[in-house]
């Protein structure tokens, strides 16, 4: 649990902590705030990775009296634990990192949609929001400026699909958790019909320790293309599973399964799992990767939302698939045609191949055609992202099987 940069405010109490990003920003005009974030690199870290200096100057540049600002504390991603740790243990930074984006955007509202099994984040975060109210950190005219914001917690309807934005802006609504046709992308047409900036956990809470700076220190971190650092999930078969600060480029893979999580349980390490069971597996022989965007998109693979799942060589990889190929079945909102009824047909061929206990050349040349059709015509990430992991397993470790 080293501390780098998210975690330096480890064991602050609320009374400790002062607020500093928040306090710099208000001194700045909104849009120096969105200059020093687009300057840091950030990008957004529930698996898009899309800048998010970018996304706020978006919603700036529109004139209109209501924004919405929503932090999608949503974390359904197998794997992925990193958010949780974040609104358990930094839930003042976290929502001071809300309070910023609002500032920064000229949004007065705030929401932050919250997975309905996080109890205790849920308990911790609306017990932190109700003490910020109290010292006039939230509300009107936050710390005596002329700034003023008000924020909601909303518990999630216990849907995977709602990590999806347009799925959750619905979920708030109080629709169905389901995707929307893009365009118009949430920054025009979001909640309620209103520019909307929907931002994950940790940017968020990395956005306001980038503003407690008044040097731009997350610039100086990591690579050209993965500036700062990332929260990295790990679980499954390792010695030291939990929650780990990593500066992009400077370790591997395989450093952080073996010298932050203790190494593999088992024989040896089967598989690894980088970001979640949205991305592509990597086998032992390309662990040697440095953990940025760019590297392990080279590699076929992505950061994702940082959930990395180690499998040892001792598991049964089918039994995985299955499991994989149920959980996506079983999630899809069912909006889009090929999403639902192509995870549904795949899970029907993935039940067969485990029956049979081995894949033959003709079903992964089936299921790499879906899996084409699935991710070109989904409406959001789920559809675009659902075979990944279950494809890239058969593609690695069954291709040499003979056709029956």
């Amino acid at each position: 649990m080293e501390r780098i940069f998210l975690k330096k405010d480890l064991n602050k109490s609320l009374e400790e902590y002062n607020f500093p990003g928040l306090k710099n920003a208000l001194k700045m005009e909104p849009q120096q705030v969105i200059n020093k974030i687009k300057e840091s690199g950030l990008r957004g870290r529930g698996g898009a990775g899309f800048p998010t200096g970018v996304k706020w100057e978006t919603v700036l540049s529109i004139e209109d009296d209501t924004k919405f600002i929503i932090c999608n504390a949503d974390e359904g991603e197998p794997g992925t634990f990193k958010d949780r740790f974040l609104m358990e243990n930094l839930p003042f930074k976290v929502l001071e990192g809300i309070i910023i984006s609002g500032y920064a955007t000229g949004s007065k509202y705030g929401y932050i949609y919250i997975r309905g099994e996080y109890v205790e984040a849920i308990k911790i975060i609306k017990k932190t929001m109700e003490k910020l109210y109290e010292k006039n950190i939230l509300g009107k005219n936050i710390l005596n400026s002329d700034f003023s914001f008000d924020l909601k917690l909303v518990k999630g309807a216990g849907a995977y699909v709602c990590g999806d934005e347009t799925s959750l802006i619905n979920s708030i609504e109080g629709d169905r958790g389901k995707s929307r046709i893009k365009p118009p992308l949430p920054v025009f047409e979001g909640l309620y019909g209103k520019p909307t900036v929907v931002n994950n956990v940790e940017t968020l809470a990395a956005a306001a320790e980038i503003m407690s700076y008044d040097n731009n220190r997350y610039s100086e971190m990591g690579t050209e293309k993965s500036r700062g650092t990332k929260l990295v999930s790990i679980s499954g078969d390792v010695n030291k599973p939990g929650v780990y600060e990593v500066e992009f480029g400077k370790l591997t893979v395989k450093d952080i399964v073996q010298e932050l999580a203790g190494g593999v349980k088992g024989e040896k390490i089967g598989f690894v799992i980088p970001g979640g069971i949205s991305t592509e597996a990597l086998t032992e022989e390309e662990l040697d990767v440095p953990y940025t965007y760019e590297n392990l998109q080279k590699m076929g693979s992505n950061i994702g939302s940082g959930g990395m799942i180690v499998v040892s060589s001792q598991r049964n990889y089918l039994e995985i698939v299955k499991n994989v190929s149920d959980f996506f079945r079983d999630e899809t909102c069912g909006t889009c045609f090929p999403c639902r009824e192509g995870n549904k047909n795949i899970n029907k061929i993935v039940s067969d191949i485990y029956k049979r206990g081995y894949p033959t050349s003709h079903e992964i040349e089936i299921i790499s055609d879906i899996q084409y059709a699935v991710s070109s015509a989904a409406r959001c990430g789920f559809g675009e992202s659902s075979l990944n992991l279950i494809l890239s397993i058969f593609e690695k470790f069954y291709t040499k099987k003979v056709e029956v």
